[in-house]
C-alpha cells in the first residue's frame, strides 16, 4: 500500500526541486525523504525524478503523477487540523407537514454557518417511514404512529375553527348558537364547502366532535394544502375547518369569518419524533432544544 506521505514528499520535491529543500518544508530529515521517494518508484514501478547534481528533474512519469494527485494533495492539506473539523456545518434533514412548517417552524431554526438544513414535505405516515429509514433525522407528525424504534414527544396542540368567507352574514344569533347548534348545522349544510381530501377527514371529524353526527355533503373544491383552503375561503368558495394557528390572525384582520369556534375543542396534537437510538445525539437534542422540549424544559407554543 502506498503511504500518503510517500505522495506528500514527492509533491515537494517536485515543487522545490531538491530532497533538501523539501525536508525542510515538511520537517523530515533528508535521508527520510529520499526513503520515501525510493519507496514510491518502487511501489509504481518507474523512476519518477532524473537526479542532477543540482536539481531533482521530473520524468514523464513524474509529471504525470503530479498532476493525477496535486489537487487530491492540496485538499487534504487545507484541513489544518483536527479543530477545524469541529466548525464543518451540522446537516439536519427534518420532515414536516408543509403548511405548519411554514407558518410555525421556519421563523425559529437558527440562522448561522454552523447548521444546514433539508426539508422534507409530507404525511405523518410517510414521514415517520422515511425517519424510521434513517432519511430523516427528526420529524415532526400530525399523529402518533406507532413504531418501537421511534420516540415522540409533544409540540404543538392544534384547535381547529370553522370559518367562511369574509363577507359571510350569519343568520344565527350569537344567543340561538349558544343554547342550540341544530339551526346552524342545517344552514351550513346547505353551503359549498372546501375540504383537504375527497374524504373530507377533517371537517368529518369537526362535524362528528361539534354537531354530533355524520357529514353527508360532497366538497365544490378540493385543496390538498390548508393555506391554499385558507385563500379559497378568502376569495369566497365556501366554508371550511381550519386550525387556528393558520386562520386566527386572518379573522382577527377580517380576511376571513369566525363561524364556530366551538366550546368544546376539537384538538389535534402534532409530535416531534426522532428514532430512540439517536435521543442523545446532537441533531436530535438541537432540535429538542429549538423547541423546549428537553426533559424538565417547559412546553413552550411554537
Amino acid at each position: 500500500m502506498i503511504s500518503l506521505e510517500w505522495y506528500r514528499s514527492f509533491i515537494e520535491v517536485y515543487r522545490v526541486g531538491t530532497v533538501s529543500g523539501a525536508a525542510q518544508v515538511l520537517h523530515l530529515t533528508q535521508p527520510a525523504v529520499s526513503q520515501h521517494l525510493a519507496a514510491l518508484e518502487s511501489a509504481l514501478g518507474t523512476a519518477l525524478f532524473e537526479r542532477t547534481p543540482r536539481k531533482m528533474l521530473a520524468t514523464e512519469a513524474g509529471k504525470r503523477l503530479y498532476t493525477q494527485i496535486a489537487a487530491a494533495i492540496e485538499t487534504l492539506e487545507s484541513i489544518p487540523n483536527r479543530g477545524a473539523l469541529t466548525q464543518t456545518p451540522q446537516l439536519i434533514r427534518l420532515g414536516a407537514p408543509q403548511e405548519f412548517f411554514t407558518e410555525r417552524i421556519l421563523a425559529k431554526l437558527p440562522q448561522d454557518e454552523t447548521i444546514l438544513y433539508t426539508v422534507q414535505f409530507g404525511l405523518a405516515q410517510q414521514l415517520i417511514e422515511q425517519l424510521q429509514e434513517g432519511r430523516l433525522d427528526v420529524a415532526v407528525a400530525t399523529q402518533k404512529i406507532a413504531k418501537l424504534d421511534i420516540e415522540y414527544q409533544l409540540l404543538f396542540e392544534e384547535s381547529f375553527w370553522l370559518v367562511g368567507p369574509p363577507a359571510t352574514i350569519m343568520p344565527i344569533s350569537e344567543e340561538v348558537l349558544q343554547v342550540d347548534l341544530t339551526s346552524l348545522e342545517e344552514w351550513l349544510r346547505t353551503q359549498s364547502w372546501i375540504a383537504y381530501g375527497e374524504d373530507m377527514p377533517i371537517i368529518r371529524r369537526f362535524w362528528r366532535v361539534v354537531f354530533g353526527r355524520r357529514i353527508d355533503v360532497n366538497p365544490k373544491l378540493i385543496i390538498p394544502d390548508l393555506r391554499g383552503i385558507r385563500q379559497a375561503i378568502n376569495y369566497g368558495f365556501g366554508f371550511s375547518v381550519l386550525p387556528d394557528y393558520l386562520c386566527q390572525k386572518w379573522v382577527e384582520t377580517n380576511r376571513l369569518t369566525l363561524i364556530l369556534k366551538p366550546t368544546k375543542s376539537v384538538i389535534n396534537h402534532i409530535w416531534l419524533a426522532f428514532r430512540k437510538s439517536e435521543r442523545q445525539a446532537q441533531k436530535t437534542r438541537m432540535m429538542l432544544e429549538l423547541f423546549s422540549l428537553v426533559p424538565g424544559a417547559k412546553l413552550e407554543s411554537v
